[in-house]
């Protein structure tokens, strides 16, 4: 069966422009006339299409036929076309309602006709077809009529259009012209621009590399003859530069360029620096060209230029060194040997025309040493200033040459140390007299405290004055030593020694120098001395003059009884300590002297207790109880000395004839030991010495007592 698309008539004829002209349907292709007739008798019972839909069928099955089958087929497949569509239901109402509408405008018996399977339905439907066909082509035409006015507006254009495609294509062609033309004129233009740019840039690279590597002639003139001021300092900096700088030209594969600039600019540099320490040298040749505030100015830049190259530096602190250092030590031997003229040439301009000479005077060799001292700080301090002056033109702020100042300040007052510490070795040496010696040694010490703070503890004449301290230092211990090795090996001292018991005069005489001395010092330690050296030095003003005096005690034979030689030991040792009591710093030997005489105090009541014990008959019996069990005052037990009754010793008989000798010695005992002790001239000694005796023979007297009382 042939259907027929109403597709065409769903289109809205007044669409947008994107929608096409609606186009005119194909002919059918309707089968031949045997297989429409075939095929009509099989649809013969399918009036309308809801029948088609209707799968219910009421004929009894034993009615069916194969005809049937073969139009239920083609229906089912009819149904599945339509089906497969994309058209929506809506769609495919609307074409039905459309088709339904057409049938119901014609005779009832025409949708049979269509229907019809022979040669009338055949023609019924070509002529259905050309009915819609014509109907579609009138439609279109209507439409096509709609889009006339359209059209000729656009025929119109299409002139129009066409006159301007002609101007086009003329005024593309004078562009394309004048585009050579431009573009050959552009050519040339750019071969001009870039020929200029690079002659500008070889132009300024010349410029940059005259500017960069070489000096003009004002500039070269400035190095060679002009003044030295900041542009002649400035003109130099760039030559410098010039010459690093041309490292980069040795890099080339020519080099000879780089080298001939460096040639030069080193010859011009050299020369410039030849021309700066010429300058140096005369103006710190000459002092008082510094008094120019200008010349000085310039001195410090070229110090500053100089503090780079050490070598030219060194040189010329070397050199001014040298001429100062010539120039003090001749002025210090003029002033020392008197030889000074005031108005001399020569004279040191750290030196104010009145100063006098320094004469050397044996009768006062400490105001020789105070007047050389401070000759040599005032010249020390002349000479810092100066120095301080020169490389910080008056800026006490300016920090850059500290280091520099003290370098040169200390190799100009190097030259001073030797003859100073010459002269005073010199005086310390010859001098005998300890209270001279201790006043130029608190005149070295004081000395050394303002070099100290003006020129710092680093400093060579520091160094020199700590060592004339030394010097004096050393010179009273040699001093004393070599005195007290005197009064060892003389003979005179040995025979000061008799039997009233009384120190020497020598010992005197010693402290008599040395302790008003000692007791002046406010120091913490003697002169100054580190704790060791301090030490050493107690040791030799005390415990030596101790030791000779023993010896001489033990080598003399005029002591034959050993209570003589503890009390004169004892009264030797009473002098030094009254002597040394009143010295703060001899406290430490105050207190070891107390306990010799201590110790020899304890000999001394040991003695007169064994003589008491002695002349009582006791002294045997002291010894025995001792030898069993010494007696404390802690712990006594009469049970521990019953051993003593097995010694023969120990009778009664004995024991009546010792209180016997108790009885008639003690009235007397007191008596006897004060004139034993009268050379012995402490009075606190003697008293100690009384006292402990006579307590130890009462309390060995009481316990033998007890014990005998036991026993007996």
């Amino acid at each position: 069966m042939d259907f027929i698309d109403f597709d065409t008539f769903t289109k809205d004829a007044s669409g947008s422009d994107n929608d096409v002209f609606p186009q005119p349907q194909p002919p059918l292709s309707l089968p031949i006339a045997s297989n429409l007739d075939q095929f009509s008798k099989k649809l013969s019972n399918l009036v309308l299409p809801g029948n088609i839909l209707n799968n219910d069928n009421t004929k009894p099955s034993n009615e069916i036929s194969e005809v049937d089958n073969v139009m239920e087929k083609y229906a089912k497949m009819s149904i599945d076309l339509i089906k497969r569509k994309s058209e929506t239901d809506a769609t495919i109402r609307e074409i039905f309602s459309n088709l339904q509408e057409r049938f119901d405008k014609e005779s009832n018996g025409y949708v049979v006709d269509l229907i019809e399977s022979g040669i009338v339905g055949s023609m019924s439907r070509k002529k259905f077809k050309g009915r819609i066909e014509s109907e579609l082509i009138r439609n279109q035409s209507n439409i096509l009529k709609q889009y006339q006015p359209i059209v000729k507006q656009l025929k119109q254009i299409e002139v129009k259009l066409n006159k301007l495609n002609e101007l086009s294509v003329q005024t593309n062609d004078k562009i394309n012209k004048n585009f050579d033309f431009s573009n050959k004129l552009n050519l040339e233009i750019k071969d001009l621009n870039d020929n200029k740019r690079l002659i500008g840039l070889k132009k300024n690279l010349l410029i940059s590399f005259k500017e960069k590597f070489t000096l003009n002639e004002y500039e070269e003139f400035v190095l060679n003859s002009g003044d030295l001021n900041n542009e002649f300092f400035t003109t130099l900096a760039r030559a410098e530069r010039i010459n690093e700088n041309c490292s980069i030209l040795l890099s080339l594969d020519n080099p000879q360029l780089g080298l001939k600039i460096i040639a030069k600019s080193n010859q011009m540099i050299n020369r410039s620096i030849d021309r700066i320490v010429s300058y140096t040298n005369k103006t710190l040749g000459n002092m008082y060209s510094l008094s120019s505030k200008s010349r000085l100015a310039t001195l410090h830049q070229c110090f500053k230029y100089l503090q780079n190259k050490l070598n030219y530096f060194n040189s010329i602190v070397n050199t001014f060194s040298e001429s100062r250092s010539k120039v003090l030590v001749d002025e210090f031997n003029r002033q020392v040997q008197g030889d000074f003229e005031v108005n001399g040439q020569g004279r040191s301009s750290s030196i104010s025309s009145d100063s006098r000479p320094i004469y050397m005077s044996a009768h006062d060799p400490v105001r020789f040493v105070g007047d050389l001292l401070a000759y040599v700080h005032s010249v020390s301090v002349n000479e810092s200033e100066t120095i301080t002056s020169i490389f910080t033109m008056g800026d006490d702020n300016d920090k850059e040459f500290e280091n520099i100042i003290q370098d040169v300040t200390d190799k100009i007052l190097q030259s001073l140390s030797r003859p100073i510490k010459a002269r005073v070795e010199q005086i310390v040496t010859t001098e005998t007299k300890l209270s001279t010696l201790v006043q130029i040694f608190n005149l070295v010490e004081l000395y050394n405290i303002m070099f100290t703070k003006q020129l710092g503890k680093a400093g060579n004449i520091v160094e020199t004055v700590k060592q004339l301290i030394k010097v004096c230092q050393g010179r009273i211990f040699m001093i004393i030593s070599n005195r007290l090795a005197t009064i060892k090996n003389k003979n005179s001292t040995k025979l000061d020694l008799n039997l009233d018991l009384q120190p020497p005069e020598w010992i005197i005489e010693f402290y008599s120098d040395i302790l008003p001395i000692v007791d002046q010092i406010t120091t913490e330690t003697i002169l100054n001395l580190s704790p060791e050296e301090n030490e050493k030095f107690l040791n030799l003003i005390v415990n030596e003059p101790i030791q000779v005096f023993n010896e001489h005690v033990d080598h003399n034979k005029v002591f034959s009884e050993k209570k003589d030689v503890l009390i004169i030991k004892s009264n030797f040792l009473d002098l030094i300590l009254s002597k040394t009591i009143p010295v703060s710093l001899l406290s430490e030997k105050v207190l070891e002297v107390n306990e010799m005489i201590d110790k020899l105090t304890e000999e001394i009541t040991q003695l007169e207790l064994n003589n008491m014990l002695g002349q009582c008959g006791l002294y045997d019996y002291f010894n025995i109880i001792n030898m069993i069990c010494p007696f404390s005052d802690d712990f006594f037990e009469v049970s521990i000395y019953e051993p003593i009754k097995e010694n023969k010793l120990y009778t009664k008989d004995s024991f009546v004839q010792v209180d016997e000798k108790v009885q008639e010695f003690f009235p007397s005992a007191m008596i006897e030991m004060q004139q034993s002790l009268l050379k012995l001239n402490s009075p606190i000694v003697v008293n100690q010495i009384i006292d402990n005796s006579f307590m130890q023979f009462v309390k060995f007297y009481c316990k033998l007592d007890l014990i005998n009382k036991d026993w007996y």
